[in-house]
């Protein structure tokens, strides 16, 4: 079994699970048309199948067909739940590297990192979505039966025993770290196409390379979202040029199997002048060399073999790993960590903001002038207006997506004000014993 890209002709993309002779599985088709087509969402389906994958590799592995089994009127006891949950903890990337055919587990299992683990989270998210997608086939195998009510019933235990054997302890925030902003800074420069140590080939790569991590800083948006970006998307406001991020999912005309969508609202980002100038440089001199260029309006282009095709996403993936190689520093480094930097970047120029106003009100209060200090209140930005900001930046339809970057910014300023208070109480005890050893 494996995940395969499609392009319908009317554009929309559908990933499919097929197997090894290229036919298609119903199940997953139907679960998916179902549950997730309707939001258009060619990337939480590929996510999906790539977790059910999981549950096929299982069956191939221990010679159960657990539909079979549904229509047998027999569900999961809780050593199947047991054995899927054990198999569901298993990285299965090796696999992936070797052969797109199943491997037998007792083969498999003498590889030197067949057995490595995935994180408690992921296995939970595989359990999840697999328990779901179980759920809604026996549903529907036993949905016509004639003692559907008894059937429906064991459906509800069967799924609330496997949701007991979920994995526990899990994190309730992402473990993940975040390359700190020195090394970012420093990212940053490596990523310059003039900077010695850019691992790149030709001016033209480099070129093309740093104005998309340019772009990473500057907008906060996502990778996906800078490759979806269309010649017509470049602002040329003299004063304020910007880059506008449209939604055009199952774009037709575009060749790209794992189309680069946005995820986001549309919105409309400011560019600062000098990479607006970069940017059209690009668009003059560089994007026009390569073949293919002006067979689409795509604005970011391939430039393996002078192609000149539309970029896509393993593209920008393989050019921030090879960055990522020049230092061992960078390890850290990583695409989302861009706009977790720039919301940071957003609370720190606000911070900066009302600290400068309210130093103006402190200041016009003690000069007795009230009236202007009431005037000058106004001018204090609130978190419901960080929020806001914050939402329209981001492109969110909702709050809680801008509180994630507002709790993450408070627990770093935690973090630093608790730092400094066992630094400050380390001086204090440092100062202790000096004058005990003085005084011996």
């Amino acid at each position: 079994m494996r995940v395969k890209d499609n392009i319908f002709s009317d554009g929309e993309r559908r990933p499919l699970l097929v197997d090894d002779n290229g036919e298609i599985d119903f199940w997953t088709t139907l679960y998916l048309s179902v549950e997730y087509r309707g939001d258009g969402k060619a990337s939480t389906m590929k996510n999906e199948l790539y977790k059910i994958e999981v549950l096929r590799k299982w069956e191939a592995h221990t010679g159960r067909n657990i539909l079979a089994e549904f229509r047998q009127q027999v569900f999961l006891d809780k050593q199947t739940i047991l054995s899927i949950k054990r198999f569901c903890g298993y990285s299965i990337k090796e696999q992936k590297k070797s052969s797109n055919k199943v491997v037998h587990f007792s083969r498999v299992a003498k590889s030197s990192s067949a057995l490595s683990s995935v994180s408690k989270e992921f296995q939970y998210q595989r359990m999840l979505t697999i328990n779901q997608f179980l759920e809604f086939c026996a549903r529907e195998i036993c949905k016509f039966k004639p003692n559907a009510g008894e059937l429906n019933r064991r459906i509800d235990d069967m799924c609330s025993l496997f949701k007991k054997h979920y994995p526990k302890g899990l994190s309730k925030g992402s473990k993940v770290t975040h390359a700190e902003t020195e090394i970012l800074d420093y990212f940053l420069k490596v990523a310059h196409y003039s900077h010695e140590l850019n691992p790149f080939s030709n001016f033209k790569l480099k070129f093309r390379n740093y104005l998309l991590i340019q772009i990473l800083y500057w907008t906060g948006v996502r990778p996906s979202e800078v490759l979806a970006l269309r010649l017509e998307d470049l602002e040329h406001d003299t004063e304020q040029p910007a880059l506008l991020f449209r939604r055009r999912h199952d774009d037709k005309y575009d060749p790209r199997e794992d189309q680069p969508t946005l995820k986001t609202q549309e919105k409309e980002l400011v560019i600062p002048k000098w990479l607006y100038d970069d940017i059209e440089l690009y668009i003059r001199q560089i994007r026009p060399s390569f073949a293919k260029s002006k067979s689409h309006p795509y604005l970011f282009v391939s430039h393996k073999g002078n192609s000149g095709t539309a970029m896509g996403k393993a593209s920008f993936t393989d050019l921030i790993f090879k960055l990522k190689q020049v230092d061992k520093r960078f390890e850290n480094v990583q695409r989302r960590g861009f706009r977790i930097y720039f919301n940071e970047r957003i609370t720190d120029k606000i911070d900066e903001h009302n600290e400068a106003i309210r130093d103006k009100i402190r200041e016009a209060e003690q000069k007795g002038y009230l009236e202007e200090a009431r005037l000058l209140k106004r001018d204090i930005i609130s978190e419901a207006d960080e929020i806001d900001t914050r939402m329209r930046l981001n492109g969110h339809a909702h709050e809680e997506s801008a509180n994630a970057y507002l709790q993450r910014h408070a627990r770093r300023t935690a973090n630093k004000v608790q730092k400094q208070m066992m630094e400050d109480h380390s001086q204090v005890i440092k100062g202790i014993k000096d004058a005990r050893n003085g005084a011996s």
